[in-house]
């Protein structure tokens, strides 16, 4: 049988130059649209694989800030941003300045100005360059009669960078007044009364819860009289009236020039009620005196000389008031009521 004659295998047609050149087009573009695909999906590819792992994993949130308060000015006096930052004392220096100025101003209310000067200057070395402390000082060297001594200290605090319009016009007013000529003593309300004399900014004595800001004699029939007290409180402070005496004392005077206290009632009287200084605004206090009524020749010989007006809170004095000032001194005030000394 004869044998099948193999077929030669087909020949592969050649590929041409034209085809080539087609293909490596096609493949070209491809990868264009490739890479311009990718180029405009890749951001949100990933921010999405961003969001995905924060929220696998999320990062936990930090608690707000607290601003920490400032610690509470040492100076005596209110103080604006236009004054010049000093270095803050610790905690501990700080409360020894707050003690040494308060301790200062009450003794300065009582008298005992020596004293107020060795603590006020306690606290001068602490924090110098205060012009609250510096104040201070200038106005109880004044009261010790030390007037170039104040002089100096005002123009120390005038010569401070960065004093405040409202200190600069208070210490310039202070020491015009040291150049000024004692006036003569006048029959006047004001020219005679004393205790009005030294007042911080807000009208009362430094250190003082109360004060006594204002006061108003008037004539009424029959020779009695109206003494209007106005009484102010320190701004921002409650006051509890339960724990606020004011002593009232009227005097008279005999035809030998003796003075004595009235034996005649003294009445008070509240004419702004309530009693609670909640307004900030001043209470007013009106005390009557009645002349006595002559039992005898002695008692028809009197005659009004003077009132002494002290106002005290916690059983400390705060304030007082006289007129003529002589009667101040010849009876003066308690510093502490007597259930405080007990």
């Amino acid at each position: 049988m004869p044998q099948p004659i193999a077929k030669p295998p087909i020949p592969s047609p050649t590929t041409g130059t034209t085809f080539k050149v087609a293909m490596g087009i096609l493949v070209f573009f491809f990868l264009l649209q490739l890479v311009a695909a990718i180029w405009h999906f890749l951001p949100q590819l990933q921010r999405n694989l961003v969001e995905r792992a924060l929220a696998a994993n999320p990062a936990p949130v930090a608690a707000p800030s607290i601003p920490v308060p400032a610690p509470p000015t040492p100076s005596p006096l209110t103080k604006s941003p236009e004054q010049p930052a000093q270095p803050a004392p610790d905690r501990e220096v700080e409360q020894r300045i707050i003690t040494l100025v308060q301790e200062s101003d009450k003794s300065f209310r009582v008298g005992e100005y020596e004293d107020a000067l060795s603590k006020i200057t306690d606290a001068d070395q602490l924090i110098p360059k205060d012009p609250g402390i510096l104040l201070r000082i200038g106005r109880i060297h004044e009261k010790m009669g030390k007037t170039p001594d104040a002089a100096a200290i005002y123009n120390r605090v005038l010569n401070l960078p960065n004093l405040t319009q409202q200190l600069r016009a208070q210490t310039e007013r202070r020491l015009s007044m040291l150049s000024m000529p004692t006036p003569a003593s006048t029959p006047t309300l004001i020219a005679n009364e004393q205790g009005s004399d030294i007042r911080d900014e807000f009208g009362l004595q430094p250190g003082a819860t109360l004060g006594i800001v204002d006061t108003r004699l008037t004539e009424e029939g029959n020779g009695s009289k109206n003494l209007l007290i106005s009484i102010k409180s320190r701004p921002d402070i409650k006051i509890d009236p339960r724990q606020m005496t004011v002593h009232v004392f009227f005097y008279e005077r005999d035809q030998a020039g003796n003075k004595s206290l009235t034996e005649s009632k003294v009445l008070t009287e509240w004419i702004s009620p309530p009693v609670n200084w909640t307004e900030q605004e001043p209470e007013l206090l009106k005390a009557t005196y009645n002349p006595p009524q002559p039992s005898s020749a002695k008692d028809s010989n009197l005659a009004y000389e003077g009132y002494v007006v002290g106002i005290y809170y916690n059983n400390e004095i705060q304030d007082t008031r006289a007129n003529p000032g002589s009667l101040a001194d010849d009876n003066p005030l308690a510093l502490y009521l007597k259930s405080q000394t007990k």
